[in-house]
């Protein structure tokens, strides 16, 4: 091997070198194994590199020149290149040749100054993963390296990862109408054709997403979700499409967007029909294009993305009353998958009841073996108009109160009915107050989040899991009332 690799030269090595020469950065303790190798003439920006992956936990390589780049990566068998095309000595087109021909298990990222589109397509044919234009964000670059290590792994093994895929997201269900929903949701899976899920809130439309993104050939690639509603107008935008530095007040350094960071995989668009209207004209046209405009960019960026987006409202209403735009709409709408609510498939409440049971049990260490027939009747009667997360929010709690091995209908606490484990409001608050309705729906709300925490001795974590929400949420509602009062 030359001298450009060695530790005594302009070198970021492997092992006891590297950790003298950065100060001991490696994260040996989280070791991942995988070997980089970077090549990049800018002595500081090539230290920034090594240490920024060496904090990651990787082993690293790094050199000034490419004159030798073949041979290192033979020789220390290396398993992801990260070259400027720029450096000297280093020749791209050559070298993913010669990698090729020796049939190498190494992916390669390169970084160029410049976009030169003729160029970039022909190193990406050749086998180049990515083709980055500097600056690149260390976020973009951590992503860009993942992507590279998990098609590594994918080829090394091909049937280990076509056997593990479509297991990560299990969606329970007997019910005719969603094993339909299931199966064309598997079959066009693999197709570039954008997704449109419709349903009410808490039917499992982020669900039926992953499980598009697990069964397709981006399943190795990233799947980045946002919800649209979330965010206000101006955010939602820099969030979604990205800014240039100085694009705008508070804009220091350049943002990759969503749609950059899902590149070559999968990007969930949550409560789409929420978006402002100028912005879906913008997403309208990364649609069409396949090109990003960064906020106070004047270049576009050009981004592979698999498209799946949600609505829990009527979307041809929405569109009817002018709140959301037409031509969007059918865009969306290539594959259009309705979820139907739980109220409508009233079958599937046994198996779902009893997946939740279990969950929970293992989760806070219960020992709930079922619920009663009293139980089971209560919740067939019960409208769900909160659906799939209403139910295991039901479960999750029953499973906190029950005092015996199977849940009791008081365990559920709905419609009323007091808990057996002491978790019921005072009669002064269900009896009188509920009846005359003499207090606000906020009262009612103090009254039962304080309630809770005097019977569960002030237990936050405890009080925030029977009244089904975060600690958090329980915290900040206790700051309210305390300013208020």
């Amino acid at each position: 091997m030359g001298k450009t690799f060695t530790a005594e030269t302009e070198y970021a090595g492997v092992g006891t070198n590297a950790s003298k020469l950065l100060g001991g950065r490696g994260n040996k303790k989280n070791m991942p194994g995988h070997r980089i190798f970077i090549i990049l003439e800018n002595p500081k920006e090539r230290m920034e590199y090594v240490r920024f992956f060496e904090d990651l936990g990787y082993f690293v390589d790094a050199a000034p020149n490419g004159s030798d780049a073949v041979s290192c990566v033979i020789e220390k068998k290396t398993d992801m290149v990260i070259a400027d095309v720029a450096t000297p000595g280093f020749f791209a087109v050559e070298f993913l040749k010669k990698v090729d021909e020796a049939h190498i298990s190494c992916q390669t990222i390169l970084l160029a100054s410049e976009p030169v589109v003729e160029h970039a397509v022909q190193l990406m044919k050749l086998g180049a993963l990515d083709y980055l234009v500097k600056p690149v964000e260390m976020e973009q670059l951590e992503l860009s390296a993942k992507r590279a290590l998990a098609v590594l792994k994918q080829k090394k093994n091909p049937k280990r990862a076509s056997l593990s895929s479509g297991k990560k997201v299990k969606i329970i269900a007997r019910d005719k109408e969603i094993q339909k929903l299931l199966a064309l949701a598997a079959r066009v899976a693999n197709s570039s054709a954008s997704v449109f899920i419709q349903g009410e809130s808490g039917t499992g439309k982020e669900l039926f997403a992953k499980f598009i993104h697990e069964q397709s050939d981006r399943r190795d690639q990233p799947f980045v979700a946002i919800n649209c509603a979330a965010l206000p107008e101006n955010l939602l935008e820099s969030e979604l499409f990205g800014h240039e530095k100085g694009a705008f007040t508070g804009a220091i350094s350049r943002k990759t967007g969503k749609f950059e960071l899902a590149h070559k995989g999968t990007l969930f668009l949550d409560e789409i029909t929420e978006m402002q209207f100028h912005l879906q004209a913008k997403l309208l046209r990364v649609l069409q294009e396949k090109v990003v405009d960064r906020v106070g960019g004047i270049e576009p960026v050009d981004v592979d993305v698999r498209l799946i987006a949600t609505t829990n409202r009527d979307a041809k209403k929405a569109v009817e009353n002018g709140e959301f735009r037409e031509d969007l709409f059918y865009r969306l709408n290539t594959i259009p998958l309705v979820i139907p609510p739980l109220r409508n498939r009233r079958g599937d409440l046994g198996i779902l009841c009893e997946f939740f049971v279990q969950k929970y049990c293992k989760i806070d260490g219960r020992d709930v073996k079922g619920m009663t027939k009293q139980a089971v009747s209560l919740l067939n009667d019960h409208p769900f108009s909160g659906n799939v997360r209403e139910l295991e929010n039901i479960i999750h709690r029953a499973v906190l109160l029950a005092d015996s091995d199977l849940i009791e209908p008081e365990d559920l606490m709905i419609d009323g009915i007091e808990s057996t484990g002491g978790m019921s409001a005072p009669d002064s608050f269900v009896d009188q107050d509920c009846e005359t309705q003499s207090v606000s729906l906020k009262e009612m709300e103090q009254k039962m989040i304080y309630t809770t925490l005097d019977q569960t001795d002030g237990n936050r974590t405890h009080a925030a899991k029977i009244l089904g929400i975060s600690v958090r949420t329980l915290r900040n509602k206790l700051n309210e009332y305390k300013e208020n009062n």
